[in-house]
């Protein structure tokens, strides 16, 4: 057997989208999107969406309404999209 190149191109297509990370860096992707069409529309911008969120997330640790984790992990997240 020899070794030959890798082509990422079909390597690309062949993974599994559906797979956890993928689908985590889909859903940021689709944040960063949204994040940017409010903003370039002057209907939100990137802080008023970072304060918007500070509010929520806020509120769901006060209310324990979501799990710990799952507010550190929105945080995280509200934090790539706004940079």
């Amino acid at each position: 057997m020899t070794n030959q190149p890798l082509d990422r191109s079909n390597a690309a297509t062949n993974e599994d989208s559906t797979t956890l990370p993928h689908r985590l860096a889909a859903m940021e992707l689709l944040v960063q999107n949204l994040v940017f069409v409010l903003d370039a529309q002057g209907a939100l911008n990137a802080d008023a969406f970072a304060d918007w969120m500070a509010i929520a997330i806020g509120r769901m640790r006060a209310t324990g309404s979501v799990p710990a984790a799952e507010t550190n992990a929105l945080q995280n997240l509200v934090n790539e999209v706004v940079r």
